[in-house]
């Protein structure tokens, strides 16, 4: 099968408009999205409807929302007909989401950054994504459903249309940010202590430390990050007759395994296991025990033939595959995960739900029209990576299993 010629079948770059280089296009009124009813249970993840999002932006806060990606700034931002005051915004600002406001960024939300307890359907943040390494919209959306079908946490998504100060943005991917609430739904504590990797740095030698991860809230509450560092030194320094044995006290190894499963499955080249990127890990006050969590699952099979057994660059996972029983149960998830969640079926009816959530934008404009013919081109070429995908890896593992 040549699955790289499908990957390159269907690229299209957005040129921006002339009339759209400078800040000063966006400083419009906020164009009303047409009224809706919305199915009375409805939630900020419900993957039934084309979610609308409007950001209203004060002409005196432009220039910070272009260049500061750190600090928020107020807005005003009306969601599914829900309106809220003084919302903090910043760019995401990643490789991948950073942008400029005549093209289209990424958007962090903050409820309650300027207005204590504010909430939006019980949420005080709130990522929107703007899929500019996914034409299809569907990569993250699957890759996480996935993850929930193999037993492990992972955000919500759905899709939305954005506007800005009165201009359409586009088609963005809704996430679900790590915060204690998310955290708590998942493992019903969201107190443990929450790192950040950044690429492309491990937490353990020689690639990196526990000090070069972002702890959230350790100013704020004085964490600490001896949890980490522990992990860190088993990973390090435990010998081979040990490691396993120590790894399951403070690591969730069967999880940690499956997810590692996973990146290697979806081709996640730019996740953890062979990028050290696009990862948190979270301490479960539950257990004690270690969690990874995925992120930035935006570039899947854009590699269909990668090799799910090369050497990867995280010191975790090479000691997994240089450890024989680690190995062995490694291969029995990669098994578990191709052959028993991966299901070729279950992937194309939430991507048709998709198709049937994008193809209902409401608005006949220059950049959804674009948009939505980059969606129509690309869909059924990366469902067919997909497909591909997993029929490569079932001829490269054993019939029956390890």
């Amino acid at each position: 099968m040549a699955l790289l010629s499908v990957l390159g079948a269907c690229t299209r770059v957005h040129e921006t408009p002339p009339d759209a280089r400078r800040p000063e296009h966006i400083q419009g009124a906020a164009a009303p999205f047409p009224h809706r009813e919305l199915p009375h249970d409805w939630h900020a993840f419900d993957t039934r409807f084309l979610h609308y999002v409007s950001i209203q932006v004060a002409p005196e806060h432009l220039d910070a929302l272009e260049h500061d990606h750190e600090q928020r700034i107020p807005c005003d931002i009306t969601l599914n007909g829900v309106s809220l005051h003084n919302v903090g915004i910043r760019q995401k600002g990643s490789l991948g989401s950073g942008s400029t406001l005549a093209d289209k960024p990424g958007w962090s939300l903050k409820f309650d950054e300027f207005v204590k307890g504010q909430r939006y359907q019980g949420l005080d943040k709130l990522l929107l994504n703007n899929a500019h390494q996914d034409r299809s919209l569907l990569n993250e959306h699957l890759a996480y459903e996935l993850y929930r079908r193999a037993g492990l946490a992972a955000p919500r998504t759905a899709h939305a249309l954005v506007v800005l100060n009165g201009r359409i943005y586009g088609f963005y991917v809704v996430r679900e940010a790590y915060d204690k609430r998310a955290l708590r739904g998942m493992f019903g504590n969201g107190n443990g202590n929450l790192y950040e990797g950044s690429c492309c740095v491990d937490f353990a030698a020689p690639l990196g430390s526990p000090a070069l991860l972002d702890l959230k809230d350790e100013q704020e509450e004085g964490r600490t990050r001896e949890d980490l560092q522990v992990l860190a030194d088993i990973v390090e320094t435990a010998p081979d007759d040990t490691l396993e044995q120590q790894l399951e006290a403070v690591l969730d190894v069967d999880a940690w395994l499956t997810s590692y499963a996973l990146e290697v499955a979806l081709a996640h080249w730019d996740g953890y296991a062979l990028n050290l990127n696009n990862y948190y890990l979270y301490h479960r006050p539950g257990d004690g025990r270690f969690v990874f969590l995925p992120q930035g699952m935006d570039q899947l099979v854009d590699q269909p033939e990668l090799d799910p057994f090369q050497v990867p660059q995280s010191r975790l996972a090479q000691r997994v595959l240089e450890h024989p029983s680690l190995k062995a149960r490694f291969l029995a998830r990669l098994h578990t995960v191709v052959r028993e969640v991966w299901s070729d079926e279950a992937m194309q009816a939430r991507a048709e739900a998709v198709h049937t959530v994008i193809e209902s934008v409401p608005y006949d404009d220059a950049r959804v029209r674009e948009e939505l013919e980059d969606f129509q081109a690309r869909f059924p070429l990366q469902l067919e990576l997909f497909r591909g995908r997993r029929i490569l890896l079932e001829g490269l593992l054993p019939p029956s299993g390890p």
